[in-house]
């Protein structure tokens, strides 16, 4: 009995020994900058140890080329007329005019104010100082830069 357990034992740690020196390890970086380990390939994995085997062929529902822009990306939109992008494009002009105009409407105002507060973490109003002043009236310009152009 104890003999069979013995060579039971020696099978078993023969083949995971076995399994541990074939095994292949990949490595890749995720959009978050994280890495990530696995004895799967990913895409974009580079192979630390191990022997290297071909990549795994694409899946049949796999984009094709003419779906592709030109960075190689799939293209995530779908094809829309001229008519409709025209108009997206319209609804954009006009959200960013308005997006605008709030913007230069706060700059004025907080260059044409004398006194400034913040609101504390009590409720209370506490009124800035001539650098925080500066500070907050650069703050609005580069709003109102960065929503109307310089």
């Amino acid at each position: 009995m104890r003999h069979i357990i013995l060579i039971a034992a020696a099978c078993v740690l023969g083949a995971t020994s076995v399994a541990f020196a074939a095994g292949e390890i990949y490595r890749w970086k995720d959009a978050n900058g994280v890495w990530h380990y696995a004895d799967q390939p990913q895409p974009g994995a580079e192979l630390i140890s191990g022997t290297r085997r071909p990549p795994p062929a694409p899946p049949a529902s796999a984009p094709t080329p003419a779906a592709q822009d030109n960075a190689g990306a799939p293209s995530p939109l779908p094809a829309v007329s001229s008519q409709v992008a025209q108009e997206v494009r319209a609804e954009a002009a006009s959200a960013k005019a308005e997006q605008c105009k709030k913007a230069e409407a706060s700059y004025q105002q907080s260059v044409q104010a004398r006194r400034m507060y913040r609101t504390d973490d009590k409720g209370n109003r506490v009124f800035l100082n001539d650098a925080e002043l500066d500070a907050a009236r650069l703050q609005a310009r580069s709003a109102r830069d960065l929503a109307c152009g310089p």
